[in-house]
């Protein structure tokens, strides 16, 4: 709130400042000026912690930028925060992946186990990028837009993964369409706890925990 009040006032000293303070990208440098509003946004994000707090006149400001060109590379508001979590996303399922192509072609299990493993040390090795990921409040909006929300990216892959473990002889427990929001929610909630109780920080606790959870979805 208290950002939002700083840029609440002297519209058009601000406007001016905005349109002079940067000097424009050469031709064909939109790309540039594209990363530098998504850091804007991500550091500010980092602080207000949710969408409806976020200004878009301060992300201009932080680029030195009229807000109106925001909007040349943004269709709104969701757009810039979703393309910031979406780097963040990205990067947890590349790393996720390489863990699952390290582990035993022949063993979906494993490959699984080191998916989930990887997204835990992910969590405690980033913070910040992770609470911008999944504590970030964010505007809700209609199923078929939802359906292009970066964490899509993370479902998808912990959806191929349980498939790799039914096509080895391994079955679902529960609902199959549930499982990777089940897989999901149930890390987050294990590293919001571990994260916030006040025991000493030893991830072999989350390591148990995946193995435990392993064990409570997939039966032979």
């Amino acid at each position: 709130m208290a950002e939002q009040r700083r840029n609440g006032g002297g519209a058009t000293a601000g406007t001016a400042a905005e349109r002079t303070a940067r000097v424009r990208n050469p031709r064909g440098q939109g790309e540039r000026l594209r990363e530098e509003i998504l850091r804007a946004a991500g550091g500010l994000l980092e602080q207000v912690g949710s969408e409806d707090a976020l200004s878009l006149r301060a992300v201009a400001r932080e680029v030195g930028i009229a807000t109106p060109s925001i909007y040349r590379h943004f269709s709104d508001k969701t757009d810039l925060v979703w393309a910031v979590l979406a780097e963040h996303y990205e990067r947890l399922a590349g790393i996720m992946a390489e863990a699952d192509a390290s582990a035993p072609a022949d063993d979906p299990l494993e490959r699984l186990r080191s998916q989930l493993t990887a997204y835990c040390r992910f969590a405690v090795a980033n913070p910040a990028k992770y609470r911008l990921m999944c504590e970030t409040w964010q505007t809700p909006v209609d199923e078929e837009r939802l359906h292009g929300h970066p964490a899509g990216l993370l479902l998808r892959g912990l959806s191929r993964a349980l498939t790799a473990c039914e096509e080895g002889g391994w079955r679902v427990r529960g609902t199959r369409e549930e499982a990777p929001y089940m897989l999901w929610y149930a890390l987050h909630g294990r590293l919001a706890l571990w994260q916030v109780m006040p025991r000493r920080k030893d991830t072999v606790r989350l390591d148990r925990f995946v193995d435990e959870l392993l064990r409570l979805m997939l039966e032979r």
